[in-house]
């Protein structure tokens, strides 16, 4: 369905984002900055380099920016309009510093603006001299000269666009293409007109003087290309950059690293115990006959971290490892079948790769009746090419359960599995695609089920103004059995800022935590952490607190407004100018009976000469469907007797809340009245009242 400049959609929920029309967003409107595009998209350590940010919501009277890590600052360069100008400020230029031995890779940031926190920029720190391409360079006689090794900070940026460089290479010298752009832009809004949400898809082709080719190269990590050549002949050559489909978009950075040095796509094994040195082999190029090397895991918390290889009297570019807490074993021979798998120990990390296409690696593991049995695989997330897909075998060959996409892990494989019999079993492995190849590595964590929860928080910026506040739903998967409360808390808050952050209840997948900021809050942010507690009952019956940290999740608006939340590393809340809308309750503590309503009176202050539509809610929606409900079972909002549309004059709504026959009793439960408007037809953002008590008589 086409919709004019001026429709308003219903219900989309907080923070939502459609694109809709054209129109500048009004200069006193709060609304988090979009970052659509970063260029140049990364700089060297131990420099300075300015970079450009492009968005939308206007970065006017921008104060700061964060980045993920340590050794890494910016400055913003002026002229940097004060915030309430009239006309929204779509670019800002960064002037970014990395300290000499800051970690290199890819980094997110924020710009830290009086409307809150932009969405996610990311900005990669490389250790080769860097270089920007100079347009107009379509046409290999207007290539731009490169001298290697180098790292380009190109663009596409138009249908079309063919960017090429000329460069000198010697006889029997093998140099390494390597390109970044569709990963980093998969954490980058695209919603500005005609984007459509589509991203890069770079390919890379290898030419002769004469424009002979010699190579081509696409889709190596996910939709990035990675070209390796070995010249016969000393010469001048190019290397062209364009995007499969001769599309472009002034958003569509990339970072071509071009080297002869030592160059590493991963390691084998891929994890490795903490505390402990490990012998790994390196898969890559230029290794000068290397095949193994030790690493050294150091004590630190089970999770990814980032390992460089000794070589050619320097080190290699840094690659994915996984830091475990378990014993280690590797595949042995040729694992193919049941009949002669790898001896695998609970609990334990399995590590294997497929070497060659239509690979199959079996481990075999004894397992008990009615016990519980975790498999998680660790591949894509660590750079590996595996999409893996695992099952598990009874000793008949009968494929007792199978397991591709693995819950809130991407293409990971993840199944928790409850054995049916006494006996052995085999965990069978393989490619999604039946691929492999040296660098299609994996770590598979074997464990025996405990009663577990992990947590993600929809979303990953809070927005709060001045006596104002703002709501994020924790969202609880529970595994093995874990049933139990959980407590929550959130840490680092900004000065002025309290949480109302209480608890999950036994039963319940969700909750709701309310940040509020003083009536004298000045704007500041702050990284926080939401953390998560829960007594678990061990097989043994003793107990233990579990504890984890929510990840955020922030959001992005796919072709056709689809809301797609996903899984970011940093998570803030800043204290933003006066909010739109105030939201003043009747009451702050409200009681049901099982098949009763009540009713919550709702007065709207509209702030910032604020003369539209809003929009009250108690759940998290965009488009009708809930992301966010923190109601407990059979407590639902009466939207017939509810009065939640409220027009540019209307400033008095109701929240009635009826409870079922059959509603479970609960007490003094946190949930927020959530007060949406809308920002020039695209963007929709909430502010919250003040936490409502609610509570279910028995």
């Amino acid at each position: 369905m086409r919709m004019g400049a001026k429709t308003w959609i219903m219900g989309m929920g907080f923070g939502a984002v459609l694109w809709l029309g054209s129109g500048q967003p009004t200069g006193a409107q709060i609304c988090y900055p979009m970052i659509t595009g970063v260029y140049p998209v990364g700089c060297q350590r131990g420099k300075s380099t300015e970079i450009t940010v492009n968005g939308q919501q206007n970065f006017a009277g921008a104060y700061t920016v964060f980045f993920e890590g340590k050794g890494v600052q910016a400055e913003i360069v002026p002229p940097n309009p004060a915030p309430d100008a009239a006309k929204a400020q779509n670019t800002l230029t960064l002037k970014v510093t990395a300290e000499a031995d800051t970690e290199l890779g890819p980094r997110e940031f924020r710009v830290m603006t009086p409307r809150g926190s932009s969405s996610i920029g990311m900005l990669v720190i490389g250790d080769d001299p860097e270089v920007v391409e100079t347009e107009d360079n379509n046409t290999p006689p207007k290539a731009n000269a490169l001298t290697l090794p180098v790292t380009v900070n190109g663009r596409v940026q138009a249908v079309e666009d063919v960017d090429a460089y000329r460069f000198e290479a010697r006889a029997g010298e093998e140099v390494v293409f390597s390109c970044i752009s569709g990963r980093l832009q998969d954490k980058i809004h695209d919603l500005r007109p005609g984007g459509g949400g589509a991203h890069a898809d770079l390919v890379l082709t290898l030419t002769d003087a004469e424009g002979r080719e010699l190579a081509l190269a696409n889709d190596y990590w996910g939709p990035d290309p990675l070209l390796v050549y070995r010249f016969e002949k000393a010469g001048a050559y190019q290397i062209q950059v364009r995007d499969v489909r001769y599309q472009g978009d002034a958003g569509w950075s990339y970072r071509l690293t071009c080297t002869p040095r030592p160059y590493v796509t991963s390691v084998y094994p891929l994890s490795g115990k903490r505390g402990e040195a490990v012998s790994v082999q390196p898969v890559g190029f230029n290794l000068g006959g290397m095949t193994s090397c030790m690493v050294q895991v150091p004590e630190m918390a089970p999770g990814p971290m980032r390992v460089r290889l000794p070589a050619g009297g320097g080190q290699t570019n840094p690659v994915p490892f996984l830091v475990s807490d378990l014993p280690q074993i590797h595949e042995v021979g040729d694992n193919n079948t049941p009949a002669n798998a790898t001896p695998g120990t609970l609990p334990g990390g399995w590590n294997g790769r497929m070497e060659a296409a239509g690979d199959v690696d079996c481990f075999r593991f004894a397992a008990e009746k009615g016990k519980v049995y975790s498999f998680e695989v660790h591949a894509r997330r660590y750079d590996s090419r595996m999409d893996p897909t695992i099952d598990i075998v009874d000793a008949d060959g009968r494929t007792v359960v199978t397991n591709d996409d693995g819950p809130g892990i991407g293409k990971d494989s993840q199944l928790d599995w409850t054995c049916p019999a006494d006996g052995e079993f085999t965990l069978r492995i393989t490619d999604l695609h039946s691929r492999g190849g040296p660098d299609f590595v994996y770590s598979i964590a074997a464990t025996p089920g405990r009663p577990d929860f992990l947590l993600q928080c929809d979303d990953d910026k809070a927005l709060i103004g001045p006596g104002s506040g703002y709501a994020m739903y924790v969202i609880a998967t529970r595994r093995n059995g874990f049933d139990g409360d959980i407590r929550l808390t959130v840490e680092n808050l900004p000065p002025g800022v309290t949480a109302t952050a209480d608890r999950i209840p036994a039963g319940m997948t969700q909750a709701c935590v309310v940040l509020r900021a003083a009536e004298d809050a000045k704007p500041d942010f702050r990284a926080i952490r939401i953390r998560g507690a829960g007594a678990v009952t061990l097989p043994d019956g003793t107990s233990e607190t579990v504890e984890r940290t929510a990840t955020p999740m922030q959001e992005i608006y796919m072709p056709g407004g689809g809301r797609t939340p996903f899984a970011v590393n940093t998570h803030v809340a800043s204290v933003t100018g006066p909010s739109d809308v105030l939201l003043k309750l009747s009451a702050n503590r409200v009681t049901l009976d099982p098949g009763g309503t009540v009713t919550i009176n709702v007065d709207v202050v509209r702030q910032n000469g604020y003369a539209k539509n809003v929009v009250l809610d108690v759940y998290l929606r965009h488009l009708g469907r809930k992301y966010g409900d923190p109601l407990p079972p059979g407590v639902s909002l009466d939207e017939n007797a509810s009065k939640t549309l409220l027009g540019p004059q209307e400033n008095k709504g109701t929240i009635v809340l009826k409870a079922a026959a059959d509603a479970k009793p609960i007490e003094n439960l946190p949930i927020a009245v959530l007060g949406q408007v809308s920002i020039n037809f695209v963007v929709k953002v909430s502010h919250a009242s003040e936490p409502v008590f609610l509570t279910v008589r028995r």
